[in-house]
Protein backbone atom coordinates (compact mmCIF):
# COMPACT_ATOMS: atom_id res chain seq x y z
CA UNK A 1 0.00 0.00 0.00
CA UNK A 2 3.30 2.25 -0.17
CA UNK A 3 2.21 2.91 -3.54
CA UNK A 4 0.47 6.51 -4.20
CA UNK A 5 -3.27 5.75 -5.79
CA UNK A 6 -2.74 6.13 -9.15
CA UNK A 7 -5.83 7.22 -10.24
CA UNK A 8 -6.46 10.30 -8.15
CA UNK A 9 -2.61 11.24 -9.43
CA UNK A 10 -4.18 10.97 -12.97
CA UNK A 11 -7.08 12.25 -12.22
CA UNK A 12 -5.14 15.51 -10.76
CA UNK A 13 -3.47 15.68 -13.49
CA UNK A 14 -6.49 15.86 -15.81
CA UNK A 15 -6.18 12.60 -17.25
CA UNK A 16 -7.97 9.08 -17.48
CA UNK A 17 -6.21 6.23 -15.30
CA UNK A 18 -5.23 2.96 -17.47
CA UNK A 19 -6.63 -0.49 -16.16
CA UNK A 20 -7.64 -3.98 -16.39
CA UNK A 21 -10.72 -5.46 -14.88
CA UNK A 22 -11.43 -9.09 -14.20
CA UNK A 23 -13.68 -11.18 -12.58
CA UNK A 24 -11.55 -14.16 -12.22
CA UNK A 25 -7.73 -13.78 -11.22
CA UNK A 26 -4.09 -14.04 -13.65
CA UNK A 27 -1.35 -13.17 -11.40
CA UNK A 28 0.44 -13.55 -15.39
CA UNK A 29 -2.22 -10.93 -16.55
CA UNK A 30 -1.32 -8.48 -13.95
CA UNK A 31 2.19 -8.76 -14.31
CA UNK A 32 1.76 -7.78 -18.65
CA UNK A 33 -0.54 -4.92 -17.63
CA UNK A 34 2.09 -3.60 -14.94
CA UNK A 35 4.96 -3.90 -17.80
CA UNK A 36 2.92 -2.34 -20.18
CA UNK A 37 2.30 0.45 -18.21
CA UNK A 38 -1.32 0.11 -16.83
CA UNK A 39 -2.64 1.77 -13.59
CA UNK A 40 -5.13 -0.22 -11.81
CA UNK A 41 -5.99 -3.83 -11.57
CA UNK A 42 -9.98 -4.17 -10.37
CA UNK A 43 -11.56 -7.06 -9.31
CA UNK A 44 -15.26 -7.91 -8.92
CA UNK A 45 -16.10 -9.47 -5.58
CA UNK A 46 -19.77 -8.84 -5.14
CA UNK A 47 -20.09 -11.64 -8.31
CA UNK A 48 -17.16 -12.83 -8.50
CA UNK A 49 -15.55 -16.17 -6.70
CA UNK A 50 -12.25 -14.67 -4.46
CA UNK A 51 -10.61 -15.67 -1.45
CA UNK A 52 -9.11 -13.62 1.16
CA UNK A 53 -5.73 -14.90 -0.11
CA UNK A 54 -6.09 -14.13 -3.28
CA UNK A 55 -7.77 -10.80 -2.66
CA UNK A 56 -4.31 -10.02 -0.57
CA UNK A 57 -2.06 -11.67 -3.42
CA UNK A 58 -3.30 -8.92 -5.78
CA UNK A 59 -2.88 -6.36 -3.57
CA UNK A 60 0.78 -7.15 -2.61
CA UNK A 61 1.34 -7.77 -6.52
CA UNK A 62 -0.08 -4.03 -7.45
CA UNK A 63 1.91 -2.87 -4.77
CA UNK A 64 5.14 -4.36 -5.98
CA UNK A 65 4.84 -3.01 -9.59
CA UNK A 66 3.60 0.28 -9.03
CA UNK A 67 -0.26 -0.49 -9.47
CA UNK A 68 -3.67 0.60 -8.03
CA UNK A 69 -5.63 -2.24 -7.08
CA UNK A 70 -9.29 -1.77 -6.71
CA UNK A 71 -12.43 -4.28 -6.21
CA UNK A 72 -16.38 -4.57 -6.11
CA UNK A 73 -17.09 -5.58 -2.80
CA UNK A 74 -20.14 -7.90 -1.50
CA UNK A 75 -22.21 -5.24 -0.16
CA UNK A 76 -21.61 -2.03 2.12
CA UNK A 77 -21.56 -4.05 5.40
CA UNK A 78 -18.65 -2.94 7.78
CA UNK A 79 -16.77 -6.27 7.62
CA UNK A 80 -16.90 -6.04 3.91
CA UNK A 81 -15.61 -3.18 3.10
CA UNK A 82 -13.04 -3.31 5.51
CA UNK A 83 -11.79 -6.68 4.71
CA UNK A 84 -11.29 -5.37 1.32
CA UNK A 85 -9.33 -2.25 2.43
CA UNK A 86 -7.15 -4.05 5.19
CA UNK A 87 -6.21 -6.52 2.66
CA UNK A 88 -4.82 -3.33 0.73
CA UNK A 89 -7.20 -2.03 -1.65
CA UNK A 90 -7.10 1.46 -2.63
CA UNK A 91 -10.33 1.59 -4.34
CA UNK A 92 -13.67 -0.56 -3.80
CA UNK A 93 -16.92 -0.18 -5.11
CA UNK A 94 -19.79 -0.38 -2.91
CA UNK A 95 -22.61 -1.90 -4.61
CA UNK A 96 -26.79 -0.46 -4.60
CA UNK A 97 -26.36 2.86 -2.84
CA UNK A 98 -29.98 4.11 -1.72
CA UNK A 99 -29.62 6.73 1.10
CA UNK A 100 -28.10 9.36 2.52
CA UNK A 101 -27.55 7.97 5.53
CA UNK A 102 -26.18 4.41 4.20
CA UNK A 103 -23.31 6.94 2.13
CA UNK A 104 -22.74 8.85 5.54
CA UNK A 105 -22.08 4.86 7.31
CA UNK A 106 -19.77 3.87 4.21
CA UNK A 107 -17.80 7.03 4.53
CA UNK A 108 -17.40 5.87 8.35
CA UNK A 109 -16.23 2.34 7.41
CA UNK A 110 -13.73 3.09 4.83
CA UNK A 111 -11.84 5.89 6.54
CA UNK A 112 -9.80 6.71 9.45
CA UNK A 113 -10.64 9.64 11.66
CA UNK A 114 -11.63 12.33 11.44
CA UNK A 115 -13.86 11.82 8.23
CA UNK A 116 -14.50 7.68 9.47
CA UNK A 117 -14.16 5.67 11.97
CA UNK A 118 -12.52 3.11 9.96
CA UNK A 119 -11.39 0.59 12.77
CA UNK A 120 -7.49 0.38 12.94
CA UNK A 121 -5.32 -1.62 11.58
CA UNK A 122 -3.68 -5.19 9.35
CA UNK A 123 -0.44 -5.58 8.96
CA UNK A 124 -0.57 -4.71 5.85
CA UNK A 125 -1.78 -1.18 6.29
CA UNK A 126 0.37 -0.94 9.26
CA UNK A 127 3.26 -1.31 7.47
CA UNK A 128 2.38 0.31 4.37
CA UNK A 129 5.04 3.45 4.66
CA UNK A 130 7.39 1.03 6.31
CA UNK A 131 7.40 2.42 9.80
CA UNK A 132 4.94 1.88 12.73
CA UNK A 133 5.94 4.71 14.86
CA UNK A 134 3.36 7.35 13.82
CA UNK A 135 -0.58 6.12 13.43
CA UNK A 136 -1.38 9.84 12.15
CA UNK A 137 0.78 9.51 9.48
CA UNK A 138 -0.45 5.95 8.38
CA UNK A 139 -4.10 7.18 8.65
CA UNK A 140 -3.60 10.44 6.53
CA UNK A 141 -1.41 8.54 3.71
CA UNK A 142 -4.14 5.59 3.82
CA UNK A 143 -6.90 8.06 3.59
CA UNK A 144 -5.29 10.29 0.98
CA UNK A 145 -5.27 7.26 -1.46
CA UNK A 146 -8.31 5.71 -0.24
CA UNK A 147 -11.51 5.98 -2.96
CA UNK A 148 -14.79 4.78 -1.79
CA UNK A 149 -17.41 4.65 -5.23
CA UNK A 150 -20.98 3.69 -4.49
CA UNK A 151 -23.04 2.46 -7.02
CA UNK A 152 -26.04 3.89 -8.06
CA UNK A 153 -28.16 1.05 -9.76
CA UNK A 154 -31.62 1.86 -8.58
CA UNK A 155 -35.01 4.34 -8.62
CA UNK A 156 -34.46 5.04 -4.84
CA UNK A 157 -30.85 6.14 -4.75
CA UNK A 158 -31.70 8.68 -7.87
CA UNK A 159 -34.51 10.13 -5.68
CA UNK A 160 -32.55 10.45 -2.60
CA UNK A 161 -29.54 11.90 -4.83
CA UNK A 162 -29.43 15.33 -3.78
CA UNK A 163 -28.63 14.50 -0.37
CA UNK A 164 -26.44 11.53 -0.90
CA UNK A 165 -24.05 14.37 -3.07
CA UNK A 166 -24.05 16.18 0.48
CA UNK A 167 -22.45 13.65 2.07
CA UNK A 168 -18.67 14.55 2.61
CA UNK A 169 -15.89 12.22 1.28
CA UNK A 170 -17.50 10.56 -2.00
CA UNK A 171 -16.00 12.54 -4.86
CA UNK A 172 -16.78 9.43 -7.29
CA UNK A 173 -19.84 7.50 -8.57
CA UNK A 174 -20.87 4.50 -10.74
CA UNK A 175 -23.90 2.98 -12.10
CA UNK A 176 -25.62 -0.29 -12.30
CA UNK A 177 -27.54 -0.49 -15.64
CA UNK A 178 -29.56 -4.06 -14.69
CA UNK A 179 -30.28 -3.22 -11.46
CA UNK A 180 -31.58 0.66 -12.21
CA UNK A 181 -33.55 -1.15 -15.25
CA UNK A 182 -35.37 -3.95 -12.81
CA UNK A 183 -35.91 -1.20 -9.80
CA UNK A 184 -37.80 1.00 -12.83
CA UNK A 185 -39.85 -2.07 -13.63
CA UNK A 186 -38.19 -3.31 -16.63
CA UNK A 187 -35.87 -6.42 -15.82
CA UNK A 188 -34.11 -7.29 -17.85
CA UNK A 189 -33.66 -4.18 -20.49
CA UNK A 190 -31.35 -2.08 -19.29
CA UNK A 191 -31.41 -0.03 -22.51
CA UNK A 192 -35.19 0.90 -22.22
CA UNK A 193 -35.01 4.37 -23.09
CA UNK A 194 -36.80 5.52 -19.48
CA UNK A 195 -33.64 3.58 -17.34
CA UNK A 196 -31.14 5.56 -20.09
CA UNK A 197 -32.54 9.08 -19.46
CA UNK A 198 -33.04 8.31 -15.67
CA UNK A 199 -29.10 7.28 -15.36
CA UNK A 200 -28.14 10.11 -17.61
CA UNK A 201 -29.93 12.25 -15.40
CA UNK A 202 -28.24 10.95 -12.51
CA UNK A 203 -24.77 11.12 -13.88
CA UNK A 204 -25.55 15.18 -14.53
CA UNK A 205 -26.48 16.32 -11.23
CA UNK A 206 -23.37 14.14 -9.80
CA UNK A 207 -21.16 15.98 -11.99
CA UNK A 208 -23.09 19.13 -11.87
CA UNK A 209 -22.49 18.87 -8.24
CA UNK A 210 -18.75 18.78 -8.28
CA UNK A 211 -18.16 15.13 -8.71
CA UNK A 212 -17.76 12.78 -11.08
CA UNK A 213 -18.77 8.81 -12.39
CA UNK A 214 -15.87 6.82 -12.04
CA UNK A 215 -15.91 6.53 -15.98
CA UNK A 216 -15.36 9.96 -16.36
CA UNK A 217 -11.76 9.22 -14.74
CA UNK A 218 -10.57 6.01 -15.92
CA UNK A 219 -11.23 3.29 -18.22
CA UNK A 220 -10.44 -0.42 -18.79
CA UNK A 221 -10.58 -3.65 -20.75
CA UNK A 222 -12.28 -6.82 -19.33
CA UNK A 223 -9.55 -9.57 -19.30
CA UNK A 224 -12.89 -11.94 -20.10
CA UNK A 225 -14.06 -9.62 -23.01
CA UNK A 226 -10.56 -9.24 -24.69
CA UNK A 227 -10.40 -13.51 -24.15
CA UNK A 228 -13.73 -13.82 -26.19
CA UNK A 229 -13.54 -11.18 -28.55
CA UNK A 230 -10.12 -12.88 -29.40
CA UNK A 231 -11.33 -16.78 -29.92
CA UNK A 232 -14.09 -15.69 -31.69
CA UNK A 233 -12.68 -13.77 -34.24
CA UNK A 234 -9.86 -16.94 -34.56
CA UNK A 235 -12.84 -18.96 -34.81
CA UNK A 236 -14.63 -17.19 -37.87
CA UNK A 237 -11.12 -16.39 -39.40
CA UNK A 238 -10.99 -20.66 -39.66
CA UNK A 239 -15.19 -20.41 -40.90
CA UNK A 240 -16.09 -21.52 -37.47
CA UNK A 241 -19.07 -20.42 -35.62
CA UNK A 242 -18.52 -19.10 -31.87
CA UNK A 243 -20.90 -21.26 -29.69
CA UNK A 244 -21.05 -18.50 -27.30
CA UNK A 245 -22.74 -15.12 -27.48
CA UNK A 246 -22.10 -12.03 -25.40
CA UNK A 247 -24.64 -9.59 -25.21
Amino acid sequence: MATPNRILERYRDGEKAVGVQMSFVSEIVIEVAAKMGMDFITLDGQHGALTLPTIETVCRLCDAYGMTPAMRVVDQSEAAILTALDRGMQMITVPNLQTAEEAEQIVQFGFYGPLGRRSAMSQRVAYSLNDTSDSRKIFEFTNDNTIIVPQLESKTAFDNLDEILQVDGLMFFAGGPQDIAQSMGYPGEPNHPECIAAYEAACDKVRAAGKHMIGDVTVSVDAFGAIYDAGKALLEAHGRECGMKIG
